[in-house]
């Protein structure tokens, strides 16, 4: 009898003990899981075409452009035109009477359109929204005159600009671009037309093959056109640089050596992109820019400045005869009629 009690106090012991050992192992806590963030994931699809916007309600949609899937089209930036959904949205503190980050102009006060750019005459004031100056007041002495002031806290990655989350940080709800063009005299930006400008950075290869980093900046209306883009001869960027606007050099012949930037005026026909505009003459300075002087990935920020830009119907560029044509690479769209 006394052996049987001793056999069922080891049986007893043997239980709590196997109990207590299978709680211990268990001390895993869902607080112990990484909070992954997927919000800045691409798709492969949308990493691999760009151009074509991510729906988020926007009425703005851009078919796809075959060039963003050609490898010999390396100056194509690919860009996603999607406008992020603005309306209704004042920058902070517009009427103060100081331009601030997201504003283009701030000031009731009237300013010569001269002094936006010396092809204009007129004078015209800020629009009550502080997004754009009223182009409608001027009236332009040569077929297109253009301005920029853009400044950006984020430049985006061309990669990664389908993706709407990353896309909107570097989307700024205002007009960078003002001027006016055509023989029947167009105004841009058009009134409410929630233009958006933007800055990216892109892969190019240069004459003997070497990778480098080229910057575009953009604007598009909500309807998505006209397009306005600036495209920035490849490799690093400076401070205090000045580029210069050029209608016939291509970029694989100078590089970096010699500061070139490209301006075009793309609309859309008969569901096609094309160009209606290209820049001749005149001067963008780089304001500022940082990282500086180095290959410019995403983030980082600009800001630059042309008063004094020119531009042309792409045949009409003064200067064009059977000798001196406009390059395709340049025109990088088909012609647009007028």
């Amino acid at each position: 009898m006394k052996k049987f009690f001793i056999l069922l106090m080891v049986l007893d012991l043997f239980f709590i003990v196997s109990c207590g050992g299978g709680e211990a192992e268990d001390t895993e806590e869902l607080s112990d899981v990484p909070d992954w963030d997927y919000s800045n994931v691409v798709s492969d699809d949308e990493a691999g075409d760009s151009e074509a916007p991510v729906d988020n309600g926007n009425p703005e949609q851009t078919e796809p452009s075959s060039e963003a899937t050609d490898p010999e089209q390396s100056a194509d930036p690919g860009i996603s035109d999607e406008v992020p959904d603005n309306e209704n949205t004042l920058p902070e503190g517009c009427g103060n009477e100081t331009v601030e980050y997201g504003e283009r102009c701030d000031s009731v006060a009237p300013i010569t359109c001269s002094n936006l750019n010396s092809g204009m005459t007129g004078a015209t004031k800020c629009l009550p929204d502080c997004t754009a100056f009223d182009m409608s007041r001027c009236e332009k002495k040569t077929w297109g005159v253009l301005n920029v002031r853009f400044f950006t806290k984020f430049i985006l990655d061309n990669a990664k600009t389908g993706d709407s989350n990353y896309f909107s940080q570097g989307a700024l709800p205002y007009a960078a671009f003002n001027g006016l063009y055509g023989d029947a005299a167009k105004f841009f930006p058009q009134s409410g037309d929630g233009s958006v400008s933007f800055a990216v950075t892109d892969n190019y290869t240069g004459t003997f093959g070497a990778n480098k980093r080229q910057l575009f900046v953009k604007q598009n209306p909500a309807n998505g056109y006209p397009r306005h883009e600036l495209e920035f001869a490849p490799g690093t960027i400076k401070s205090g640089a000045e580029y210069k606007i050029n209608a016939v050099s291509l970029f694989d012949l100078v590089d970096n050596l010699l500061k070139l930037v490209r301006y075009r005026l793309v609309d859309k026909q008969n569901g096609q992109e094309c160009i209606m505009g290209i820049g001749y003459t005149g001067s963008v300075f780089i304001t500022s820019v940082f990282p500086e002087n180095m290959d410019l990935y995403d983030g980082g920020s600009v800001e630059i400045v042309a008063n004094n830009v020119e531009f042309y119907y792409p045949t009409e560029v003064p200067g064009l005869d059977e000798e001196t044509t406009i390059p395709e690479e340049v025109l990088k769209y088909p012609l647009c009629s007028k």
